[in-house]
């Protein structure tokens, strides 16, 4: 039997992202999304979860984002989340103090995640985002949600560029709203 295939949401927004080249380098790059809820020390230490409104990485790819006092997401690239929460919740049980007091779910399909690179990534990022994105206020660990254009996203560094996670529901409205914010920088004056 073949194995299953998905449709990402922002799966037919290629070609209108890669015209937005050398200006913005915009890509949909979907990563396996664990969400975890716990309150307990030895858990979120053995999960390497990062404090308020920071990003954590790991050397395998993994991030762990900060979302409230006790709930992270935790991301990683070229893994199935079915495959992954199995090793997630063995680390969480050999470390709990207690049993019950975290919880671990799949929620990939929840958001889809999009890094946006290049000269004008912050410029057009602060088009419609109220944070102040330069480097020495948006380091490199830092993480918020806010809102970018209306839609809920949660946001961070991702090296020189910037990655963003936005519901499954509000992805076609917020490409759109990306294209539409990077134009002005794509279109070549005349000569």
């Amino acid at each position: 039997m073949a194995e299953p295939t998905f449709r990402t949401p922002l799966a037919g927004w290629s070609d209108r992202f890669a015209a937005l080249a050398p200006a913005v380098l915009v890509a949909e790059t979907p990563v396996a999304q664990i969400s975890v809820r716990s309150t307990d020390p030895a858990v979120i230490e053995a999960l390497g979860l990062p404090g308020v409104c920071s990003v954590g990485r790991q050397g395998d790819g993994t991030e762990a984002i900060w979302l409230g006092p006790d709930e992270w997401i935790l991301t990683r690239p070229g893994v199935a989340a079915h495959d992954w929460l199995p090793t997630l919740q063995e680390t969480v049980d050999d470390a709990q103090s207690a049993p019950g007091g975290t919880y671990l779910t799949d929620a990939s399909g929840q958001r889809t995640r999009l890094t946006l690179h290049g000269p004008r990534a912050a410029t057009i990022l602060a088009h419609g985002c109220s944070i102040d994105l330069s480097p020495t206020r948006f380091g490199d660990t830092t993480a918020v949600q806010t809102l970018l254009a209306q839609a809920g996203v949660v946001l961070h560094r991702d090296g020189d560029g910037f990655a963003l996670y936005v519901r499954s529901s509000f992805a076609d409205y917020l490409a759109a709203w990306i294209v539409d914010a990077a134009i002005e920088y794509t279109t070549v004056p005349p000569r």
